[in-house]
C-alpha cells in the first residue's frame, strides 16, 4: 500500500540476529549525530569563544551517557519509545536547539541551551544502547555499521559545511536523523516517520532557497568585536559560511575602511588608498618601511594590509598563507575597492596553516611578518584554550631556519604580556641553537604603538644579532613616527630585562617570579594566551562536570550493579570507562600531532578523525570474522595491542614526520592514514567485543556501557585538555595508553576468574 515506501529497500536479510534495515539505520543515525556534532562546533565558534565550544561539545557527548543511563535504568521505557521515535525525538530536539541558538538568546539563557543540547544525544544514546542490547551476538558488525557511519559524517562535514553553511548542515542533520527513523520504522510508526522524513527535507529546501533561518552578528556574545563594529553604526556586506569558520565583511561607516571579521573576531583591515596615510602610520609597517624587503613571507594576511605593506616597500616576491580562504575570496571579489593584492605577479597566495606551509617552502626570507594572526587584544582572553603552533618555541625556530643573514621575524601582539610572552619565546628559541639569554637579547628589539588604542607592539627577531648602530638608527626613527622603543640591544634595555643583558641572571629567574605564567609557548603546551598559572579558571566548570559526570556514574554503577549476578560482571564498568578514556585520549593526542605536518587545521583534524572511525568499523567487522572462540574470551590482547600500537606510533611519527615533510598534501595525508590504520583498526575492536561478552552473561551490561562509555569519554576529554595545558600533550599519550593499559589488567583478571 501506500505506507510501504518501496523507495526504502527491505533488505529481507540478517547479519546474525541483526537485520540489515537496522545495521543501516544504525549507521544513518550515527553519520547524522556526527555531522550535527561538527556543524555544532561551527556555529557555537561564532556565537562563543573556543573553550565554550568545547564546554558544549563535552555536553552533547555527556547527552549520549545519560541516555544509556535511562536505558539502563529504566530499559521498559526504552524500548516502549522504539528505535523510530527515538531518532525522530532526536530531529525535533535538534530543530529546537537550531531555533533557540539563531534567535540570539543563547548567550544570556546559557543553561537552556546546554539542556536543549544534550536532548538529540539523549535520544541517541537511548536508541543506541537499545540497539546493541537487542542484538548483543551481532555487536562487532552493528559497532562498525556506528563507526563507518559516524566516519562518513565526518567525510561530509566538510563540503557540506562548505555547500551550504553551518546552519543548513544542521538542518541536514535533523533530516538524517529522520531518515534513520524511516529504516528503523514498522507499520506502526511508519506514517510518522514518513511525515518527519518530508517535513524535515521541506524545511531545509525552504532554508537554503530563502535563508530565513540565520544568525545575526550583532546579537552574538558581547565581547566578539564584530559587535561593537554593529553597534557603532557599521553593517554586514558580505557573509561566508565555511567549515572553517563564518566570514563577514563589514562597513564600519565614517568613511573607516572595511574589515574582515572571521567568526565575529579576528579582524583584519581591507586597506585603500582612501586611508593610505592612516594605515602607513600604524606599527605594523615600521619593518617593511625601515628594512624595505625584497622577500617576505606573510602568515595570516587576511584582508590584504600586510600584504599591501609590503608592496608598498617595494618587495619584490611576497608568499601570503592564509587559513581562512573565504578571507581571500572576499579581498579578490571587493578588488574594486582595494585593489587587486592577491593578484598581483609578486604575490603568491597559499591557503594554509602558515607555519606548515613555511617548512615545506625550502626557502630563505628577508621578512617573515606576523600581524595578530589570531585574534585582536581585546578578545584576547577568549582564546586561552586554544591552541596555536605559531607562537612557539619550534615555530620561532622554523622562522629563523628560514631568514637570510640580516633577515626578521616582525610580530604585532596584542599588548604588552603576550610581548613578554614572545620574548620569552624568543630566548628560548635561541637557546636551542645554542646562545646565552645574554647573547639572544641583541638579537631582539621591541616597540609600541601609544596612539592605537589598545596600544600595540612590535617585536623584532633578527637572524644576526642588532648593532649598537641598528638600535640606535631604528630607535630614532620610530620615536620621530611616534612609537615608543621598549627594547634596544646596547641601548635601551629596561628591568627586569637589564639584569639578563648583563648577565647577573636568566631569564628563567624572571619567569618564576612572575604572577602570570610567561614561559615559553612549546608545540607540547602551545597554548601561547593561557597566562594563568596551572588550570585556568575558565576550565573549571569542565573540571566541576566531570566531577559530577563520575559521581553519578559511580551511583548508577551501584545501583545496576546490586541487581547482577556475580562477580565477574561487576569489572566490566571499569572497563568500559577506561575504553572510554583511552580512545578519547589518544585521539586527541593523535590530531595535535599530525595537525602541523598536515597543514590545514579542518583537514588535519577531519581526516584523522575519518580514519580513526572508518578504521575502528573495519577493524570491528574483520573480527567478526577473523576472532575465534578462543580469542574472543582474551580481549585482554586486543587492548594490550592497541597499547602497543600507540607507542609505535608516537615513536614512528617523528621520523615519517620528517621524511615526507616537504611531500605533495596528497602523499602526506596517505601517510598518515597508513600510519595510524593499524592503530585506528585494532582500537575498534576491544568496545564492540567487551559489549557481547559482557552482555551475554547479563544483557542489561549493554546499556550500561554505553552510559559509562559515554560519560567517561567526556572525564577523558576534561582530563586530556587539563594534562595538555599542564604537563603537555606527551601526558595525554601515557594517559591514553595508561587507560588500555589497566583494562587489560582487569580484563585479564575478569577472564582468569572466569576459566577457573
Amino acid at each position: 500500500m501506500g505506507l510501504e515506501m518501496r523507495w526504502i529497500p527491505d533488505f529481507g536479510v540478517s547479519l546474525g540476529d541483526l537485520p540489515a534495515q537496522r545495521l543501516l539505520g544504525a549507521a544513518v543515525l550515527s553519520a547524522s549525530a556526527l555531522l550535527l556534532e561538527i556543524a555544532l562546533t561551527r556555529l557555537f565558534s561564532l556565537i562563543f569563544f573556543p573553550y565554550y565550544v568545547f564546554l558544549i561539545i563535552s555536553v552533547a557527548i555527556l547527552g549520549i551517557g545519560i541516555g544509556a543511563a535511562v536505558a539502563t535504568l529504566w530499559p521498559a521505557f526504552a524500548q516502549r519509545i522504539g528505535f523510530a521515535l527515538g531518532s525522530i525525538f532526536a530531529a525535533l530536539f535538534t530543530a529546537l536547539l537550531l531555533l533557540f541558538a539563531a534567535s540570539g538568546s543563547a548567550v544570556d539563557m546559557q543553561l537552556l541551551l546546554f539542556f536543549l543540547l544534550a536532548l538529540p544525544y539523549l535520544c541517541f544514546g537511548l536508541v543506541i544502547s537499545t540497539l546493541f542490547s537487542a542484538h548483543i551476538a551481532a555487536s562487532r558488525i552493528l559497532y562498525m555499521g556506528d563507526l563507518l557511519g559516524a566516519g562518513c559524517g565526518a567525510l561530509l562535514a566538510i563540503p557540506l559545511l562548505n555547500g551550504f553553511g553551518a546552519i543548513n548542515t544542521i538542518l541536514i542533520a535533523a533530516l538524517g536523523f529522520t531518515v534513520a527513523g524511516l529504516y528503523f520504522s514498522t507499520r506502526r510508526d511508519r506514517l510518522v516517520a514518513v511525515v518527519c522524513a518530508a517535513t524535515a527535507g521541506i524545511a531545509l529546501g525552504v532554508n537554503v532557497a530563502s535563508r530565513a533561518l540565520d544568525m545575526d552578528p550583532s546579537k552574538l556574545a558581547a565581547e566578539k568585536p564584530i559587535v561593537a563594529a554593529l553597534s557603532d553604526g557599521g553593517r554586514v556586506l558580505r557573509t561566508s559560511w565555511d567549515a572553517f569558520a563564518r566570514t563577514d565583511l563589514v562597513d564600519r561607516g565614517a568613511g573607516r575602511p572595511l574589515q574582515i571579521y572571521v567568526d565575529g573576531g579576528a579582524a583584519s583591515v581591507m586597506p585603500t588608498e582612501a586611508a593610505r596615510r592612516e594605515l602607513l602610520g600604524d606599527i605594523g609597517f615600521f619593518p617593511f618601511a625601515t628594512e624595505q624587503p625584497e622577500r617576505v613571507f606573510v602568515i595570516g594576511p587576511g584582508a590584504g594590509l600586510d600584504v599591501w605593506f609590503a608592496l608598498q616597500s617595494g618587495a619584490q616576491q611576497v608568499i601570503a598563507v592564509e587559513v581562512n580562504g573565504a578571507s581571500l575570496e572576499l579581498a579578490r571579489e571587493w578588488r574594486g575597492y582595494s585593489g587587486p593584492l592577491y593578484d598581483r605577479a609578486e604575490v603568491k597566495v597559499i591557503v594554509d596553516d602558515g607555519r606548515s606551509a613555511l617548512r615545506r617552502s625550502g626557502q630563505k626570507f628577508d621578512l617573515i611578518y606576523l600581524s595578530q594572526v589570531v585574534t585582536l587584544a581585546a578578545e584576547r582572553g577568549g582564546y586561552a584554550l586554544s591552541e596555536n603552533t605559531i607562537y612557539t618555541e619550534e615555530a620561532f625556530s622554523d622562522y629563523l631556519n628560514h631568514l637570510d643573514e640580516r633577515g626578521q621575524i616582525a610580530l604585532k601582539l596584542y599588548d604588552e604580556v603576550t610581548l613578554t610572552r614572545a620574548v620569552s619565546t624568543a630566548l628560548s628559541a635561541f637557546r636551542r641553537r645554542g646562545l646565552t639569554d645574554q647573547r639572544a637579547l641583541d638579537h631582539l628589539m621591541a616597540f609600541i604603538d601609544g596612539k592605537s588604542s589598545p596600544s600595540a607592539p612590535l617585536l623584532l627577531i633578527g637572524a644576526s644579532p642588532f648593532s649598537e648602530d641598528d638600535s640606535l638608527a631604528l630607535g630614532a626613527i620610530a620615536r620621530e613616527v611616534g612609537f615608543r622603543p621598549l627594547l634596544l640591544p646596547h641601548v635601551l634595555i629596561q628591568p627586569p630585562l637589564d639584569s639578563v643583558a648583563s648577565g647577573a641572571k636568566l631569564f628563567d629567574a624572571i619567569i618564576q617570579s612572575s604572577d602570570v605564567d610567561i614561559s615559553p609557548a612549546t608545540d607540547e603546551r602551545p597554548y601561547f594566551f593561557q597566562f594563568e598559572k596551572g588550570i585556568p579558571a575558565s576550565l573549571f566548570p569542565l573540571v566541576a562536570l566531570a566531577v559530577a559526570v563520575t559521581a553519578v556514574l559511580v551511583l548508577v554503577i551501584g545501583f545496576q550493579l546490586q541487581r547482577g549476578r556475580g562477580s565477574i560482571q561487576r569489572g566490566y564498568p571499569l572497563v568500559f570507562a577506561l575504553l572510554g578514556i583511552g580512545f578519547i585520549a589518544l585521539e586527541i593526542y593523535v590530531i595535535q600531532r599530525t595537525r602541523l605536518f598536515l597543514g590545514h587545521p579542518t583537514i588535519a583534524v577531519t581526516l584523522v578523525l575519518v580514519t580513526f572511525l572508518v578504521g575502528g568499523g573495519f577493524g570491528s567487522g574483520l573480527s567478526q570474522l577473523v576472532l575465534t572462540r578462543g580469542h574472543e574470551r582474551r580481549p585482554q590482547m586486543l587492548t594490550a595491542a592497541v597499547l602497543m600500537l600507540a607507542i609505535v606510533w608516537s615513536v614512528i611519527w617523528s621520523p615519517l614526520n620528517t621524511m615526507f615533510l616537504a611531500a605533495d598534501a596528497t602523499v602526506r595525508g596517505l601517510i598518515t592514514v597508513l600510519s595510524l590504520a593499524p592503530l585506528a583498526m585494532c582500537m575498534g575492536v576491544p568496545y564492540p567485543l567487551a559489549l557481547k561478552l559482557a552482555g551475554i552473561d547479563d544483557r542489561r551490561q549493554v546499556a550500561l556501557a554505553w552510559c559509562v562509555n559515554g560519560l567517561m569519554t567526556v572525564v577523558g576529554s576534561v582530563a586530556a585538555v587539563a594534562l595538555s595545558l599542564t604537563a603537555g600533550f606527551s601526558a595525554v599519550l601515557y594517559f591514553g595508553a595508561g587507560a588500555y593499559l589497566v583494562a587489560t589488567l582487569i580484563l585479564a583478571v575478569i577472564h582468569n576468574r572466569g576459566e577457573s
